[in-house]
């Protein structure tokens, strides 16, 4: 009985996040209102309500929903590259690519919106959390196998990382620059920072 309570629960907020990430698409995210979504997923606000407390935990939980897509297949295609360094400039490419092509992930970090969404995942802690999420088992295996300098500060490194993907995405969205010139900088300042002295 619980197990079907709960399968509910998730597809009347799964249902909840479709609704609103059409409405961000169609009005954008900073116009979009809680009205809006309840009439888009053919539901009453104060059910809208009972899954979301305001429009703000729509957009972050929209974000970690797509964040989260996918992420163990993505962690199994970097792995593939044969160098720490690679998987890192390799692996974070992939992620603004992906960002590019998801148009969710694109509105939320477009000029238009991304102070909102940016405020959003600054204040909640996420971008940060998810990121940990996405490189933490790569990063603790590259510092296990002496690929990572052993004195970096991995927390520093995530909050780093997660400003690198959603500046870049909006950068590269709005056509100043390409994933190619990114590579080239990646592959000449970063890596050499992360890596171990042999």
């Amino acid at each position: 009985m619980a197990h079907k309570m709960d399968t509910e629960t998730t597809d009347v907020g799964a249902a909840i996040l479709v609704a609103a990430e059409s409405c961000f698409e169609q009005f954008g995210i900073t116009k979009t209102t809680m009205a809006d979504v309840a009439r888009a997923a053919n539901m009453s606000r104060a059910t809208v309500y009972r899954y979301f407390s305001d429009r703000e935990s729509l957009i972050v939980a929209s974000i970690v929903h797509r964040a989260r897509m996918n992420m163990e297949p993505w962690r199994v295609r970097i792995r593939k590259y044969p160098t720490f360094g690679e998987r890192i400039v390799e692996g974070l490419c992939a992620n603004i690519r992906r960002g590019l092509r998801d148009p969710m992930i694109h509105l939320l970090v477009s000029p238009a919106e991304a102070t909102l969404a940016t405020t959003l995942l600054a204040t909640s802690g996420r971008a940060v959390q998810l990121t940990r999420e996405l490189w933490e088992p790569i990063l603790l295996e590259a510092r296990e196998s002496g690929e990572l300098r052993a004195d970096v500060d991995l927390d520093l490194l995530y909050e780093w990382l997660s400003e690198i993907e959603m500046n870049y995405i909006s950068a590269l969205g709005a056509s100043a620059g390409s994933l190619d010139r990114l590579r080239a900088k990646l592959y000449a300042f970063v890596v050499p920072s992360l890596l171990a002295r042999p």
